[in-house]
């Protein structure tokens, strides 16, 4: 096939299903009809002689060929993207859905400013935030994803871009009535505390907070593990578990729920809130927006 025979709004639409891993959602991103964005997949297929998606029964699931061919689709699409609005200059002018891959609480803490923000300087941007797991940074090529906001220690992020957001630190909380949850308490009696905590992995407990105990030999008797902490305030504030999450995130909780927190007997790693993104985004108007707003509302 010739490129002038090539329509090359098709790979907007391979884009979309790639991100949403779903036709319906893929036509709502597109502000298209279900029927044309299939169309769309069909005539992909034909063209690139490959189904490209396969119905799993829950998502699709993209076939070795578009795995091999989205990052330079990507790569494609921004730089179309990069020439339509490089001429203006101007972040008000782009049209964009952004995806940003963190925890949950980042979005809490932030999201309300970040939508002001956009509103008032930015507004056609959107976004989407989605949680965070270790397999997208060990895959940063994934061109689904615009920017990675996660503590700088705790995965390995080497050929990706970086700023520093923010430095934070990690609390204990329990409920307020929990009289075996004491400030400088045994080391000893706090991990036999019922411990819930963070972990992207099930059936691992794979958290950053926890790290330095491993080094110690020290174990919590972790109890319940979720890749969610704005839940942890809801369990700890009518059970006996305690639970291990960042300082800013407890200040706000402790005004939601009747909790108390204390700093633990044990070392903790330093939390130093990152933004990651790839070295090809450099000149992307929208992300550098994006990263300078987050950076403005971090430090407020």
């Amino acid at each position: 096939m010739q490129l002038r025979d090539f329509d090359i709004n098709l790979l907007v639409t391979l884009e979309a299903i790639w991100t949403t891993r779903n036709v319906s959602n893929a036509a709502k991103t597109l502000n298209l009809a279900q029927s044309t964005v299939s169309a769309a997949l069909n005539r992909l297929r034909l063209a690139l002689g490959d189904e490209l998606f396969n119905w799993s029964g829950s998502e699709m699931v993209p076939t070795a060929l578009a795995e091999q061919i989205m990052p330079d689709v990507s790569k494609l699409l921004n730089g179309v993207r990069t020439v339509l609005t490089k001429s203006l200059g101007q972040v008000d002018t782009v049209e964009r859905r952004m995806v940003i891959a963190t925890a949950d609480y980042v979005a809490a803490l932030f999201g309300a400013k970040l939508l002001q923000r956009a509103a008032a300087e930015a507004p056609q941007l959107s976004f989407d935030f989605v949680d965070m797991r270790p397999q997208f940074i060990n895959r940063a090529a994934r061109p689904d994803i615009d920017l990675f906001v996660l503590p700088a220690s705790a995965l390995r992020t080497s050929g990706m871009e970086r700023a520093i957001l923010y430095q934070d630190s990690y609390v204990c909380i329990g409920a307020a009535d929990n009289d075996a949850l004491q400030e400088g308490m045994d080391v000893d009696a706090f991990l036999a505390l019922r411990h819930i905590g963070y972990s992207a992995i099930p059936r691992i407990a794979f958290n950053h907070e926890m790290m330095l105990w491993d080094d110690l030999g020290k174990e919590a008797d972790l109890r319940l593990t979720m890749g969610n902490y704005l839940i942890f305030a809801r369990i700890v504030a009518n059970s006996d578990a305690v639970a291990i999450l960042p300082k800013r995130l407890a200040q706000t909780l402790t005004g939601e729920w009747n909790l108390k927190w204390i700093t633990p007997p044990l070392p903790t790693p330093e939390l130093e809130i990152a933004a990651l993104w790839r070295p090809d985004q450099a000149k992307d108007i929208a992300l550098n927006w994006l990263r300078d707003t987050l950076t403005d509302i971090c430090a407020e």
